[in-house]
């Protein structure tokens, strides 16, 4: 699997099937990239199929400082990797969608559930039977940084799928499912802070060991964010329903956002404020009542929504279309401060 990015900047791949190859060569041709991408060398076959597969795998690839992370369209193959003992990563696996894969970890095949979440050891052999292919993400963190003991990595090479852990569902499976955003290469070294957070927030679960507010800290806020992009409309959101969520103190919840642009509270007035203004500006806004707006939004009432406008733009709601352009100007500026 990939190893762990250096430097500053990351490093953003792109690999898929060359077009107009029959499939002897389309397979041959993942085969060849598929030994030269990876860190431990990987053998593939073609797999037995009972009925006939498209083959065309594709992968994406980020590193940078301490991390790297690939996500992988896999095709119909056998593979088998032998042990490698310099692997330096703490590798975690995210398989969304994976018909009859069987993983061979420890010399022990196991069938593999979709949206399954499991750490992989690359010092040791093992294999996969993915007779209709996968689709995966590996995160892979550089150990020394999180200071894994081989003790602790044995402990947690043992443990079975991992996605019902409330930190996977909270904290992992977002980070992995929302990491392809534009200019993501250009900011590696947040990108690196985010992933290790996670891992480190993850791991310290699993192994009872104390994390630092400080190493949660990206993974926290940017998993609350989330959150509240979700949820911006229900009324009742507020910093207490926030906490509840993420188990945690109002003091703590407020601390990892005392250094962001929008403390907690301000971030939802933004995000409704946001849709408000999408509406208002909308050619049929008219056709909307403002209270309908404002409910829409989570506004508890149309003076709130009245307010916020107010705050964010300098104008009063009627105001808005005979100003558009600056209104669109205000909101612009809105979603860059709204950005994860």
């Amino acid at each position: 699997m990939p190893q762990s990015g250096n430097g500053d900047s990351g490093r953003l791949r792109r690999y898929t099937v060359q077009e107009g190859l029959n499939p002897e060569q389309r397979f041959e041709h993942w085969r060849v990239w598929y030994g030269s991408a990876v860190e431990t060398p990987m053998r593939l076959e073609k797999a037995v199929n009972k009925t006939p597969v498209s083959f065309n795998p594709s992968a994406i690839n980020l590193a940078g400082p301490g991390f790297s992370l690939i996500e992988m369209h896999n095709a119909p193959a056998l593979g088998a990797w032998a042990p490698n003992p310099d692997a330096a990563d703490l590798r975690l696996a995210y398989f969304r969608k994976a018909p009859g894969l069987t993983l061979t970890l420890n010399g022990v095949p196991e069938p593999v559930s979709p949206g399954s979440v499991r750490f992989i050891d690359t010092s040791l052999g093992g294999s996969f039977d993915a007779p209709e292919g996968f689709h995966a993400l590996q995160l892979n963190i550089d150990r020394s940084s999180l200071r894994v003991s081989e003790a602790q990595l044995r402990s947690l090479l043992r443990l079975p799928d991992l996605a019902k852990h409330p930190i996977v569902g909270t904290f992992v499976v977002p980070a992995l499912m929302s990491w392809k955003r534009p200019g993501i290469d250009r900011a590696a070294a947040g990108t690196a802070d985010i992933f290790r957070s996670v891992m480190a927030t993850l791991v310290g679960s699993l192994l009872e060991t104390p994390v630092s507010d400080e190493l949660q800290k990206p993974a926290i806020g940017r998993a609350v964010k989330k959150y509240l992009e979700a949820s911006y409309d229900d009324p009742d959101l507020d910093v207490a329903m926030v906490a509840e969520r993420f188990n945690l103190s109002r003091r703590s919840l407020f601390y990892f956002f005392e250094n962001e642009e929008l403390r907690l509270g301000e971030r939802i007035r933004a995000l409704r404020t946001r849709r408000a203004l999408e509406l208002l500006l909308q050619a049929d806004a008219q056709k909307i009542t403002y209270s309908e707006i404002a409910a829409s939004c989570g506004f508890t009432n149309m003076q709130s929504m009245r307010r916020a406008v107010k705050e964010f733009t300098g104008m009063n709601v009627r105001e808005i279309h005979r100003s558009e352009s600056d209104v669109r100007v205000a909101l612009q500026q809105l979603r860059e401060s709204l950005n994860p």
